[in-house]
């Protein structure tokens, strides 16, 4: 029997956990061919935004099918403490996005884009240049929904959900 898990509406606590991660798994969609991707993340106001290559995989597929799922999992301990304290659970977090991605292709909006996704990294300063607009794309997912949760080494789990 599934067990009904109570979400917590709480969409300050899921970007809290969102600050300070870097990367997660995006997770496509073609027709009957599921694909992905280790990738690394800026954040802003319920958007992440990511940055490619100009072709590939990633790209045909979004085209295809615009609905992703993103997921971010941070592990808070070393490997060697689940061997020494023999068991499967420590502290850890996860949320699973599900949103809408876009391949931004003005130039003002790969801009904004590129200096979001670098700002979120430390460097507000910085300013595209030319080559990197010819060369990069960047992709835009705006979440939906997102639910997380948090497993704490006291073995409690809590359970929270970001909407709109």
């Amino acid at each position: 029997m599934k067990k009904k898990i109570n979400f917590e509406k709480n969409n300050e606590e899921c970007e809290k956990m969102i600050i300070n991660t870097f990367n997660g798994l995006l997770v496509l969609a073609n027709d009957n061919e599921p694909y992905a991707i280790p990738i690394n993340h800026g954040y802003k106001d319920g958007s992440f935004y990511f940055h490619c290559g100009m072709t590939g995989k990633k790209i045909d597929f979004i085209r295809k099918n615009p609905r992703v799922s993103y997921v971010i999992s941070k592990y808070f301990g070393k490997p060697e403490d689940h061997v020494k304290s023999m068991k499967c659970h420590g502290s850890w977090e996860s949320l699973i996005i599900n949103g809408t991605a876009k391949i931004l292709e003005e130039r003002e909006e790969h801009r904004l884009a590129f200096k979001i996704f670098m700002e979120y990294y430390g460097n507000p300063k910085f300013e595209p240049s030319a080559e990197a607009h010819a060369t990069t794309r960047i992709i835009k997912v705006t979440a939906e929904k997102m639910t997380a949760r948090r497993e704490g080494n006291d073995g409690k789990t809590e359970y929270f959900l970001w909407e709109k």
